[in-house]
Protein backbone atom coordinates (compact mmCIF):
# COMPACT_ATOMS: atom_id res chain seq x y z
CA UNK A 1 0.00 0.00 0.00
CA UNK A 2 1.02 3.70 -0.01
CA UNK A 3 0.02 6.66 1.64
CA UNK A 4 -0.25 10.16 0.09
CA UNK A 5 -0.40 12.98 2.32
CA UNK A 6 -2.62 15.63 1.81
CA UNK A 7 -1.57 17.98 4.68
CA UNK A 8 1.39 17.70 7.13
CA UNK A 9 0.05 20.99 9.30
CA UNK A 10 -1.92 22.36 12.46
CA UNK A 11 -5.33 23.06 12.07
CA UNK A 12 -4.13 26.93 11.92
CA UNK A 13 -1.57 27.11 9.89
CA UNK A 14 -1.77 28.99 6.50
CA UNK A 15 0.62 27.00 3.82
CA UNK A 16 0.37 23.85 5.15
CA UNK A 17 -3.00 21.85 5.20
CA UNK A 18 -4.25 19.71 8.42
CA UNK A 19 -2.89 16.15 8.42
CA UNK A 20 -4.74 14.14 5.99
CA UNK A 21 -3.93 11.68 3.88
CA UNK A 22 -5.16 9.26 1.28
CA UNK A 23 -4.12 5.31 1.78
CA UNK A 24 -4.25 3.28 -1.33
CA UNK A 25 -5.09 -0.33 -0.30
CA UNK A 26 -4.78 -2.17 -4.00
CA UNK A 27 -6.79 0.30 -5.53
CA UNK A 28 -9.14 0.63 -2.66
CA UNK A 29 -8.82 4.69 -1.85
CA UNK A 30 -9.63 5.81 2.06
CA UNK A 31 -9.37 8.65 2.99
CA UNK A 32 -7.69 9.13 6.32
CA UNK A 33 -9.99 12.03 7.91
CA UNK A 34 -11.60 14.61 5.20
CA UNK A 35 -11.19 17.93 7.07
CA UNK A 36 -11.74 21.85 5.44
CA UNK A 37 -9.41 21.52 3.19
CA UNK A 38 -8.95 18.06 2.00
CA UNK A 39 -10.65 18.46 -0.99
CA UNK A 40 -9.07 21.59 -2.01
CA UNK A 41 -5.83 19.27 -1.70
CA UNK A 42 -7.16 16.63 -3.74
CA UNK A 43 -7.89 19.03 -6.34
CA UNK A 44 -4.82 20.34 -6.37
CA UNK A 45 -3.04 17.19 -7.23
CA UNK A 46 -5.56 16.20 -9.92
CA UNK A 47 -7.63 14.08 -8.03
CA UNK A 48 -11.29 14.13 -7.08
CA UNK A 49 -13.44 12.53 -4.12
CA UNK A 50 -16.20 11.30 -6.80
CA UNK A 51 -13.39 9.93 -9.22
CA UNK A 52 -11.02 8.88 -7.08
CA UNK A 53 -12.15 8.19 -3.09
CA UNK A 54 -13.58 4.78 -2.07
CA UNK A 55 -13.71 5.56 1.58
CA UNK A 56 -13.27 7.61 4.54
CA UNK A 57 -12.05 7.27 8.09
CA UNK A 58 -12.53 9.89 10.82
CA UNK A 59 -10.49 9.73 13.73
CA UNK A 60 -12.08 12.69 15.54
CA UNK A 61 -14.51 15.56 15.29
CA UNK A 62 -12.15 18.80 14.86
CA UNK A 63 -12.77 20.85 11.63
CA UNK A 64 -9.46 20.42 9.96
CA UNK A 65 -10.39 16.31 10.07
CA UNK A 66 -14.22 16.58 9.30
CA UNK A 67 -14.90 19.59 8.07
CA UNK A 68 -14.83 18.65 4.22
CA UNK A 69 -17.13 15.64 4.91
CA UNK A 70 -20.16 18.28 4.35
CA UNK A 71 -19.34 18.41 0.78
CA UNK A 72 -18.62 14.92 0.03
CA UNK A 73 -22.09 14.07 1.79
CA UNK A 74 -24.08 16.47 -0.20
CA UNK A 75 -22.21 16.16 -3.62
CA UNK A 76 -22.63 12.25 -3.04
CA UNK A 77 -26.24 12.28 -2.29
CA UNK A 78 -27.68 15.19 -4.65
CA UNK A 79 -25.05 15.46 -7.40
CA UNK A 80 -23.30 11.91 -7.93
CA UNK A 81 -25.54 9.92 -6.75
CA UNK A 82 -22.65 8.10 -4.75
CA UNK A 83 -22.14 7.04 -1.14
CA UNK A 84 -18.50 5.92 -0.12
CA UNK A 85 -17.51 3.84 2.67
CA UNK A 86 -17.10 5.86 5.97
CA UNK A 87 -15.59 4.15 8.75
CA UNK A 88 -15.38 5.35 12.93
CA UNK A 89 -15.51 4.49 15.92
CA UNK A 90 -18.93 3.71 17.29
CA UNK A 91 -19.10 6.37 19.91
CA UNK A 92 -17.97 8.61 17.56
CA UNK A 93 -21.03 8.10 15.11
CA UNK A 94 -23.37 10.19 16.59
CA UNK A 95 -21.79 12.97 17.52
CA UNK A 96 -20.40 13.31 13.84
CA UNK A 97 -24.14 13.32 12.52
CA UNK A 98 -25.73 15.41 15.37
CA UNK A 99 -22.91 18.24 15.88
CA UNK A 100 -21.14 18.04 12.75
CA UNK A 101 -23.51 17.30 9.76
CA UNK A 102 -27.11 16.95 10.49
CA UNK A 103 -27.20 20.96 10.22
CA UNK A 104 -25.81 21.30 7.11
CA UNK A 105 -26.80 17.68 5.16
CA UNK A 106 -30.22 16.89 6.53
CA UNK A 107 -32.96 16.99 3.85
CA UNK A 108 -36.14 16.30 6.58
CA UNK A 109 -36.49 15.07 9.96
CA UNK A 110 -35.76 11.52 8.99
CA UNK A 111 -32.32 11.86 7.70
CA UNK A 112 -30.05 9.77 8.73
CA UNK A 113 -25.87 9.50 8.50
CA UNK A 114 -26.43 6.05 6.36
CA UNK A 115 -28.29 8.63 4.26
CA UNK A 116 -24.97 10.01 2.76
CA UNK A 117 -22.75 6.89 3.99
CA UNK A 118 -21.68 3.76 3.99
CA UNK A 119 -21.40 3.64 7.54
CA UNK A 120 -18.38 0.69 9.14
CA UNK A 121 -18.78 1.13 12.71
CA UNK A 122 -15.23 0.05 14.71
CA UNK A 123 -14.75 -0.79 17.62
CA UNK A 124 -11.69 0.28 19.72
CA UNK A 125 -8.96 -2.74 19.63
CA UNK A 126 -10.73 -5.05 17.43
CA UNK A 127 -9.51 -6.09 14.53
CA UNK A 128 -11.16 -5.30 11.19
CA UNK A 129 -10.61 -5.84 7.30
CA UNK A 130 -10.83 -3.03 4.93
CA UNK A 131 -9.86 -4.08 1.30
CA UNK A 132 -7.90 -7.23 2.55
CA UNK A 133 -5.77 -5.37 5.06
CA UNK A 134 -5.88 -5.91 8.47
CA UNK A 135 -6.74 -2.63 10.58
CA UNK A 136 -7.33 -1.68 14.12
CA UNK A 137 -8.80 1.45 15.52
CA UNK A 138 -6.85 2.75 18.78
CA UNK A 139 -8.25 4.72 21.23
CA UNK A 140 -6.00 8.28 22.17
CA UNK A 141 -6.10 10.83 24.32
CA UNK A 142 -6.08 13.97 22.63
CA UNK A 143 -8.66 16.37 23.67
CA UNK A 144 -9.90 15.45 27.41
CA UNK A 145 -14.07 13.82 27.43
CA UNK A 146 -13.90 13.44 23.43
CA UNK A 147 -13.88 10.64 21.54
CA UNK A 148 -10.43 10.55 19.03
CA UNK A 149 -8.49 7.45 17.44
CA UNK A 150 -5.04 6.48 15.72
CA UNK A 151 -5.15 3.47 13.31
CA UNK A 152 -2.89 0.81 12.60
CA UNK A 153 -3.37 -0.59 8.90
CA UNK A 154 -0.65 -3.28 8.02
CA UNK A 155 2.76 -2.10 8.99
CA UNK A 156 1.47 1.47 9.70
CA UNK A 157 0.36 3.41 12.72
CA UNK A 158 -1.59 6.70 12.28
CA UNK A 159 -1.61 8.64 15.05
CA UNK A 160 -3.73 11.64 13.44
CA UNK A 161 -3.92 14.03 16.23
CA UNK A 162 -3.09 13.01 20.26
CA UNK A 163 -1.32 13.84 23.18
CA UNK A 164 1.82 12.09 23.99
CA UNK A 165 1.49 8.23 25.17
CA UNK A 166 4.99 6.73 25.77
CA UNK A 167 3.47 3.15 26.84
CA UNK A 168 1.02 2.80 23.20
CA UNK A 169 4.17 3.57 21.24
CA UNK A 170 6.81 1.54 23.13
CA UNK A 171 3.86 -1.37 22.69
CA UNK A 172 3.41 -0.43 19.00
CA UNK A 173 6.71 -0.55 17.68
CA UNK A 174 7.00 -3.90 18.22
CA UNK A 175 4.01 -4.25 15.42
CA UNK A 176 4.61 -1.89 13.11
CA UNK A 177 7.30 -1.01 10.30
CA UNK A 178 6.34 3.02 10.23
CA UNK A 179 4.12 5.49 13.06
CA UNK A 180 3.26 8.69 11.24
CA UNK A 181 2.83 11.01 14.16
CA UNK A 182 1.21 14.14 15.46
CA UNK A 183 3.87 16.61 16.38
CA UNK A 184 3.82 19.98 17.61
CA UNK A 185 6.93 21.52 17.60
CA UNK A 186 6.35 23.50 20.61
CA UNK A 187 4.87 21.95 23.85
CA UNK A 188 0.93 21.94 23.63
CA UNK A 189 -1.81 21.01 25.30
CA UNK A 190 -3.59 18.57 23.07
CA UNK A 191 -0.86 17.43 20.97
CA UNK A 192 2.55 15.59 21.40
CA UNK A 193 5.31 17.85 21.20
CA UNK A 194 8.77 17.45 19.34
CA UNK A 195 10.54 17.15 22.77
CA UNK A 196 8.38 14.73 24.23
CA UNK A 197 9.02 12.44 21.16
CA UNK A 198 12.52 12.83 20.96
CA UNK A 199 12.74 11.16 24.58
CA UNK A 200 11.83 7.35 23.05
CA UNK A 201 14.74 5.14 22.34
CA UNK A 202 16.43 5.39 18.62
CA UNK A 203 14.88 2.36 17.91
CA UNK A 204 11.24 4.14 18.05
CA UNK A 205 12.64 7.23 16.85
CA UNK A 206 13.61 5.20 13.33
CA UNK A 207 9.73 4.41 12.70
CA UNK A 208 8.09 7.92 13.50
CA UNK A 209 7.30 10.37 10.44
CA UNK A 210 6.63 13.53 11.88
CA UNK A 211 3.31 15.51 10.76
CA UNK A 212 1.19 18.70 11.82
CA UNK A 213 4.06 20.57 12.21
CA UNK A 214 4.32 24.50 11.63
CA UNK A 215 4.32 26.31 8.59
CA UNK A 216 8.09 27.11 8.53
CA UNK A 217 9.51 23.42 9.94
CA UNK A 218 13.00 23.24 8.67
CA UNK A 219 14.54 25.86 11.10
CA UNK A 220 14.34 23.06 14.01
CA UNK A 221 16.33 20.45 12.07
CA UNK A 222 19.51 22.61 12.49
CA UNK A 223 19.46 22.42 16.03
CA UNK A 224 19.33 18.41 16.46
CA UNK A 225 15.70 18.73 18.07
CA UNK A 226 14.41 15.58 15.30
CA UNK A 227 16.89 13.04 16.97
CA UNK A 228 16.49 10.22 14.40
CA UNK A 229 12.83 11.11 13.28
CA UNK A 230 11.88 12.20 9.88
CA UNK A 231 9.21 15.17 8.50
CA UNK A 232 6.60 14.19 6.08
CA UNK A 233 5.56 16.15 3.07
CA UNK A 234 2.29 17.47 1.91
CA UNK A 235 1.77 16.02 -1.63
CA UNK A 236 4.31 13.63 -1.14
CA UNK A 237 3.40 9.78 -1.84
CA UNK A 238 5.25 7.19 0.70
CA UNK A 239 5.16 3.48 0.13
CA UNK A 240 4.06 1.39 2.88
CA UNK A 241 5.43 -2.01 3.12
Amino acid sequence: MDLLMLGTGGGFYKKLYPNNALLDLNGYRLLIDCGSTATRSLHELGLSWEKDIDGVLVTHLHSGHVGGLEEIALDGKFKYKKKIDLFAAEDLLDPLWEHCLKGGTADGPSDRLDDFFNVKPMKHGETVSIHGMPAELVRTLHVPGKSSSGLRIGPLYYSSDAQFDERLLLELQERVRFIFHDCSLEPARHHASLDQLATLPESVQEKIRLMHYSDDPRRYLAHGRIGKMRLLEQHVRYSIS
